[in-house]
């Protein structure tokens, strides 16, 4: 974790503007406190229809992990992995509670907390741009960025960088249950918890994460061939995305800070960048989330 959490801070070092790095961290660190904290709650609180079955659950939901980890360990360490795209697991994701995996799901969602090697200051960099024009139609400022402005080709480009990742899992999620004879038979797992399984695939997938929820038999031509495309456009366009935006950037007069500049280096600013952050990834996948873990929640109630 200590790579990527370096990369925000290399960015405001050699941009000449720490308190943005600042921002940029408190937002990242808020938006992975904000799912690892319920996780090791929901945890920690053990498996409902394990309780109703007379089990003992004081240690957790302990199916699918280690006893020396215990839940605690477990529950941070499957966001952090799911957070920062290793793929590394010290427990078995698909064992976790319903509300769990929706949180390891959202981790990979959002894939601008920290993030892998760079990744994670690629896809906050989106998020930034996004920010900035809306705050300035909001507040009647100047969308600028760094000193220069953003307007249409930049919106247009930050957009399509943004819709691609939830565009394709949910294409893939789509097609997967579009064709049952298909894919039903390497579900271990059948209704609500089965199409989480799919869904984490292809999440997986587009965050180039690499864990899975396991109970799905991944090897197999249909699997390894939709998800190889999803890691490949998932992958490379979005780095084309801010390439560009950065590219037309360079090439616009720098305008000195004023009084009519909104400041990108603040709490507030961060505080509209979270809420970005949180309402894209909210609108984009709350069906496919209902359809899944949420279901499954309010089955084991």
């Amino acid at each position: 974790m200590i790579i990527p959490m370096a990369m925000v801070f290399a960015f405001g070092f050699f941009l000449k503007r720490r308190k943005m790095s600042w921002m940029i961290f408190g937002v990242m660190t808020i938006g992975f406190l904000l799912l690892t904290v319920p996780t090791i709650i929901w945890e920690n609180g053990g498996n409902h229809a394990i309780t109703a079955m007379g089990i003992d659950n004081g240690a957790g939901a302990m199916e699918g992990k280690e006893v020396r980890f215990g839940s605690t360990a477990s529950a941070f360490w499957s966001i952090a992995t799911t957070v920062i795209s290793t793929g590394s697991v010290n427990s078995m994701h698909d064992s976790f509670t319903p509300l769990s995996g929706m949180t390891q799901l959202l981790a990979m969602m959002t894939n601008a907390f920290y993030g892998g090697v760079g990744a994670g200051m690629l896809n906050f960099f989106i998020f930034i741009i996004l920010a900035v024009f809306i705050s300035g139609l909001m507040v009647g400022r100047t969308p600028e960025f760094m000193g220069k402005k953003i307007e249409a080709r930049e919106m247009k480009i930050a957009m399509i960088v943004a819709l691609l990742h939830p565009f394709l899992i949910l294409v893939g999620t789509a097609l997967a249950a579009a064709f049952p004879t298909i894919t039903s038979a390497t579900l271990a797992n059948p209704g609500f918890h089965g199409f989480t399984e799919m869904l984490y695939e292809y999440t997986s997938s587009s965050a180039n994460n690499g864990s899975g929820f396991e109970g799905l038999g991944d090897n197999n031509p249909w699997w390894n061939i939709t998800t190889g495309f999803i890691l490949i456009l998932s992958r490379y366009i979005p780095i084309i995305g801010p390439i560009a935006i950065a590219g037309l950037l360079a090439n616009k007069k720098f305008i000195p800070e004023s009084a009519g500049t909104l400041k990108t280096d603040s709490s507030t600013f961060g505080i509209m960048v979270l809420a970005v952050i949180v309402i894209i990834t909210a609108l984009s996948f709350f069906p496919a989330l209902t359809l899944g873990p949420i279901a499954e929640y309010f089955t084991l109630r």
